[in-house]
């Protein structure tokens, strides 16, 4: 990108909104140390009128390039310091309101992925804003088309190029890019039999990000937002093709034998989620998922930890609803490699199913333990950005 400019006006001394528009007139870019002591002491409506002016210069500057890189530059900055996600659905709810938005949509992608950030030292910070940045607006284009079919025109095109862009950044070894990726497929190939995208990701780093994620369940500190994360994603990945199933079972299996209690919780959790998702967005997840039980649960049997093995038949208590679920609890029951301990719970669970009894009821499957029940920490409803920037520092 742009070069910043010496001996020329400077946002280390801005102190109102008409400075720093006036800096963003004259084509300074804000610079990282800048951008975080003024997301520190201006107020969030000053923010928000910096925000806005930003994106309307963008848009009007659209023909040219060196003030389109300033102005990104600068806008990605201040949203990285900010670590608001209201702040970016204000530069994206301005975007949507120019006459100029879609070239200036493309323009936003050309720059972010092809030029290079005049802040090198905080380069990856900016690149990672980028690639979430570009993910929002993706979703942004789907609701304003869906809010005003046909106002956007070629939204087929766009929705393409950001996907394309978005493809190239999966090189990145960036823990925030790859989560952001995920979520980003997992949403718009949701209940697609053929998810081009995001099976090429879960083939290229699906196996790393599932390990870093089910470590985190173990840790105390970023358990709760590892869980919400899990919890919102795994049915986007259970729709996933075949290569995609082993490696979940692959990452299951090691984490489950790890730490049986705690991941036991996970399972049952996971189950509960995918039992209260919509029946037309559930079809394909909630069959694999009753899939993946059934082959843990022969290898908790072979080893023959039982109390994952009565959480598993409880998780799998939560997806009777889905027309295999006899089918598939007979052919586990049926399996000569069994033991009689776990056949004997396949058969209870068959006979809870037939009864319809809640699943809650299969506790009485479970041997009473002394001392404290483990739990898994619950966080509140965070949003899918804030998640993704807890979940990269953390790993980092």
């Amino acid at each position: 990108m742009a070069k910043r400019a010496s001996g020329a006006p400077s946002w280390r001394h801005c102190k109102t909104v008409a400075e720093a528009a006036h800096l963003v007139d004259v084509g300074i870019i804000l610079g990282w140390k800048e951008g975080r002591h003024l997301t520190a002491t201006f107020k969030e409506d000053d923010q928000v009128a910096i925000i806005r002016y930003m994106v309307n210069r963008l848009c009007e500057r659209s023909e040219i390039r060196l003030s389109q890189e300033i102005i990104v530059e600068s806008l990605l900055v201040w949203l990285a310091n900010a670590s608001s996600e209201s702040m970016i659905a204000v530069m994206l709810e301005e975007l949507f309101s120019n006459p100029r938005c879609e070239v200036t949509c493309k323009n936003i992608m050309e720059v972010v992925f092809s030029a290079e950030y005049a802040d090198k030292d905080h380069s990856v910070e900016i690149y990672n804003l980028s690639v979430v940045l570009v993910c929002e607006l993706g979703f942004a284009i789907q609701a304003y088309d869906l809010q005003f079919p046909g106002q956007l025109k070629g939204v087929r095109q766009l929705l393409d190029r950001v996907a394309t862009y978005l493809l190239s950044a999966s090189n990145s070894s960036s823990d925030a890019v790859r989560l952001s990726l995920i979520h980003y497929f997992g949403e718009t190939e949701q209940g697609v039999t053929d998810k081009v995208y995001f099976n090429r990701l879960m083939s290229r780093f699906g196996h790393t990000v599932l390990d870093h994620l089910f470590a985190m369940l173990f840790r105390k500190k970023v358990e709760a937002v590892a869980l919400q994360f899990l919890l919102e994603n795994m049915p986007f990945i259970l729709e996933a093709d075949h290569h995609t199933q082993v490696i979940v079972h692959e990452s299951v299996k090691f984490y489950a034998l790890k730490n049986p209690d705690r991941f036991g919780l996970f399972l049952t959790a996971l189950a509960e989620r995918i039992e209260g998702m919509p029946e037309d967005h559930v079809k394909l997840c909630r069959r694999a998922l009753l899939l993946q039980f059934s082959a843990l649960f022969r290898v908790v049997s072979e080893v023959n930890v039982r109390d994952l093995g009565r959480d598993i038949v409880i998780a799998m208590a939560h997806l009777k609803a889905d027309p295999t679920f006899v089918q598939v609890a007979r052919e586990l029951e049926g399996d000569p490699h069994l033991r009689p301990q776990f056949r004997e719970m396949v058969q209870k669970l068959l006979h809870a199913a037939s009864a319809n009894l809640n699943p809650a009821e299969l506790v009485v499957l479970k041997n009473v333990k002394r001392g404290r029940k483990p739990t898994l920490a619950r966080t509140g409803e965070m949003g899918t950005i804030s998640q993704v920037s807890f979940l990269s520092q953390a790993a980092g």
